[in-house]
């Protein structure tokens, strides 16, 4: 396999996010210095999670290309969402029992513990907390905020399901259909305003359709083959130059559509030594770096009250180990038998047929 960025990419996102929610966590501040910086247009957080989608996009695409079919490309979609977060939401569950107030008996006669774990599993609506936990902390009655960005994550896995049917296409054709429908986004994020607040499930419209111009983004870079241009270089210059430069103005919210893609898979695509081999070195702990860092930061808050640095200091090396056990004990295995698994529903399949 290709060496590339794409895991020190992820892991530095992750980072960002969780590092960007010791702010409000800690009741310091709602947003951290580059919220202030960039005259409210970014702040670690946001940065974090466009990368995240951006990177999604470039490789979720390829992924798709590669799938036999639906079904396969489901399994490893799924796969690589589910059991992980089906672990972190039982623990969660579990360890908040203790920053109840009230006895542990109480806690799980309470309807909201048994709906937190399912609810939050749909990927459609949002369970932020359980009533009665984290309820005298700065960052009330939540238990992991991060999650919501996972629901717009799997939506976008399902919005590319259509481009399986492409598949076989030319590569014009390809890259004019991928163009068209980035387009189309882009158009309707620049003027359905009216429609921001439309609501399916925790879905947003005008959320989904900032995360959707960003995914797709990603892939039509992927289809591109950017990372083959020879003047990509050159391009990544000039977009780091008006990342940095135009982010104090307020019109950086629609250059970053057209900056931001570039930067990340330009970088993420490189292999830079040292850094293209820290998946091999670590293993792809970013996914379980984002799930685990709020729910641990939570809870050091509840009991122990800590500054901003302190929160910083001592939740980040715990997120990190974290992330690592949830690739090495959870995802890591489960991911290796994505063959396994499309192979015996096939069988059901054929079976039932």
């Amino acid at each position: 396999m290709h060496k590339n960025n794409f895991d020190f990419l992820r892991l530095l996102f992750a980072t960002l996010v969780v590092v960007h929610h010791c702010y409000p966590i800690s009741g310091f501040s709602e947003q951290d210095p580059l919220y202030y910086f960039s005259n409210h247009t970014l702040s670690y957080s946001y940065l974090g999670v466009r990368g995240f989608f951006v990177i999604s996009g470039y490789l979720i695409f390829q992924s798709l290309y590669r799938s036999k079919n639906i079904l396969d490309y489901l399994v490893k979609r799924i796969l690589r969402i589910y059991p992980a977060l089906f672990v972190v939401l039982i623990l969660s569950m579990l360890v908040c029992s203790t920053a109840y107030n009230g006895t542990v008996i109480d806690y799980f006669k309470n309807k909201s513990t048994w709906t937190y774990v399912p609810v939050n599993l749909l990927l459609i609506k949002l369970q932020l907390g359980i009533q009665g936990v984290f309820e005298d902390i700065p960052f009330r009655s939540v238990i992991n905020g991060s999650l919501w960005t996972i629901i717009y994550e799997f939506s976008m896995y399902l919005f590319l399901i259509p481009f399986l049917w492409i598949k076989h296409f030319n590569e014009t054709q390809k890259k004019r259909i991928v163009f068209f429908v980035l387009l189309l986004l882009f158009v309707a994020r620049l003027t359905l305003h009216e429609y921001k607040d439309w609501h399916i499930g925790a879905l947003a419209f005008g959320q989904w359709i900032h995360f959707a111009v960003l995914f797709m983004s990603g892939a039509l870079l992927s289809i591109l083959q950017i990372e083959k241009y020879k003047f990509r270089n050159v391009l990544l210059i000039i977009c780091l130059i008006l990342f940095f430069a135009c982010m104090p103005f307020s019109f950086y919210e629609i250059l970053q559509y057209f900056i931001l893609p570039p930067i990340v898979i330009i970088i993420g695509a490189a292999a830079t030594k040292g850094l293209s081999s820290i998946g091999e070195k670590i293993g792809d702990i970013s996914y379980g770096t984002y799930i685990y860092g709020f729910p641990i930061q939570q809870l050091l808050m509840h009991y122990f009250s800590f500054d901003i640095v302190s929160l910083l200091l001592v939740s980040l090396p715990l997120t990190l180990l974290f992330g690592w056990l949830s690739w090495h004990l959870v995802e890591k295995h489960i991911l290796n038998k994505k063959k396994i698994v499309y192979e015996k529903l096939m069988s059901i399949s054929s079976i039932k047929r």
